[in-house]
């Protein structure tokens, strides 16, 4: 069978052209691209265009084998040809895949790295800042040096005046926190329907867990916590985000709260120190500084409570004492010594002339503040007491321990007159609303209990939202919500 052949390569044409012209035969695409070149025959080099070229019909047929392909032996080395050829081309892709894993793997060590040296330099910066913010308040609350340099202010006592002042305002409240009706006062029925509305991780990760919360008397969106993480943050609770980061504790915050009065927010850390902070603004969401730092304890501060004349601040600590600070000049006023146990739980009576003190020892001891001797100590406790709050009124005294019980005492008697088994774990935070109608308290658990009698307390809900224990838990006015906080590093807010 003939062949037609191309002029140009020599070999059998695909799709051959034929040329009057020239009288020669072509690959089409051959020619048309020298045509469209040189416009001329590669062969004759004859002028030629398209238009002289003519289409050859011919029938489709099989290329013959080449002559190395004609034999078995031939046939063979083609085959060996191409494996030779194909494991050259594996061998070079595994080759590049190796390198490319290498170049990849050192690649990933030195991210890994310089991760690790992000992480260490962002942690040695805020050291630094902590170190910084506590140098400034040492130096903004340092004594003049004709004062003695390392040597404590005296204690100014507590004064005639300040006596005074407490009896005047005990008297005025006596009259108006003995009421018995609450009309603005959350009923029963809602306090049973609570649910969790807000859940939020709002302390570092890194130390995880939340140990106290206070939320404002007056307005119920500013919520304040304590962390493990030594920070103290304000919380907006309508707008659900940090309103502001209080940085200077060097450790873990045990207890912070709120001033009613002032934007004032006070907290103890087991740093050895207690802080009162202020805001510079009339808005409560700008910037906040600490205005004064109580260093008269030599062990971690349990407790701070502010009297309710708004000038005092009470500071109990592990060190077998407590101390009463000027709010206002950040000065101590009284400085009590040398007790016979430590004093995790610590608050002023409503009224402002007794405290109440839970200690280590399970017993819970009342001081007059007057004589500032001790009037009163009742036991019952099995472990020692974490927490304690006054009711509204002034008649009960609920106390939270290790033993995992809570108690009510009637202070008129005084008496225990009712014993909750709440959990098989410690108490860690009780709590009364400001009427005293409700208490709840903080266990593995949240528990809401009310006054089902005068006496006698009944359970109202159990919210068993958090995973860790909790910690610490407040209720706002009229008892309308519920924050609470656990070492699941989430505070969380319950409403009807």
């Amino acid at each position: 069978m003939s062949t037609i052949v191309c002029a140009i390569s020599g070999n059998a044409a695909e799709k051959p052209v034929f040329s009057p012209k020239t009288g020669h035969v072509y690959e089409k695409q051959l020619v048309i691209k020298q045509i469209e070149s040189t416009g001329k025959c590669p062969v004759t080099k004859e002028e030629l265009t398209k238009d002289d070229l003519v289409d050859i019909n011919t029938n489709k047929s099989v290329r013959p084998r080449p002559a190395t392909a004609t034999s078995i032996p031939g046939m063979l080395t083609l085959l060996q040809s191409e494996w030779d050829s194909l494991m050259s081309e594996t061998s070079e892709l595994k080759t590049q895949l190796e390198t490319n894993r290498k170049q990849l793997s050192h690649a990933l060590y030195q991210h890994d790295a310089a991760c690790r040296v992000i992480g260490r330099l962002l942690r040695e910066r805020d050291a630094a800042r902590s170190q910084v913010t506590t140098l400034q308040e040492e130096l903004s609350n340092s004594t003049p040096a004709s004062r003695g340099a390392g040597r404590e202010e005296a204690e100014t006592g507590l004064t005639p005046e300040i006596i005074k002042r407490m009896e005047e305002l005990a008297g005025t409240l006596s009259k108006t926190r003995k009421q018995k009706n609450f009309p603005d006062l959350t009923p029963v029925a809602d306090i049973k329907k609570f649910k969790c509305v807000g859940s939020h991780p709002i302390h570092q990760s890194t130390a995880p867990g939340i140990l106290c919360v206070d939320i404002h008397k007056n307005d119920s969106s500013r919520v304040v916590t304590g962390g493990v993480d030594g920070q103290v943050i304000i919380f907006n609770a309508e707008k659900e985000k940090m309103a502001q980061k209080l940085l200077g504790h060097s450790k873990k915050v045990t207890s912070a709260l709120f001033h009613t009065g002032k934007d004032v927010v006070v907290s103890g850390s087991a740093d050895t120190t207690a802080k009162i902070w202020t805001c510079s603004s009339s808005d409560w969401t700008s910037a906040w500084t600490c205005a004064h730092t109580v260093r008269r304890h030599q062990a971690e501060v349990s407790e701070v409570c502010v009297h309710p004349t708004g000038d005092f601040l009470l500071t109990a600590a592990l060190d077998k004492s407590w101390a009463v600070t000027d709010i206002n000049t950040g000065r101590c006023v009284k400085h009590v010594k040398g007790l016979a146990t430590s004093y995790p739980a610590m608050k002023f009576h409503p009224d402002g002339l007794i405290l109440a003190a839970g200690g280590e020892d399970g017993n819970l001891a009342v001081w007059d503040i007057k004589e500032q001797v001790t009037v009163a100590t009742l036991d019952g406790h099995e472990g020692p007491i974490q927490a304690l709050s006054f009711s509204g009124n002034g008649y009960y005294l609920a106390t939270g321990s290790a033993d995992g019980t809570v108690k009510l005492w009637d202070l008129r008697k005084p008496l225990n007159i009712q014993t909750l088994k709440v959990s098989d774990g410690p108490v860690h935070s009780v709590a009364f609303d400001s009427t005293g109608q409700y208490l709840s308290v903080g266990a593995n658990d949240v528990k809401v209990y009310n006054f089902a009698s005068k006496s006698s307390l009944t359970e109202t809900v159990s919210l068993g939202d958090h995973s860790g224990a909790v910690m610490g838990v407040c209720f706002s006015q009229h008892a309308r919500m519920l924050a609470s906080v656990s070492m699941d590093r989430t505070l969380k807010l319950f409403k009807a």
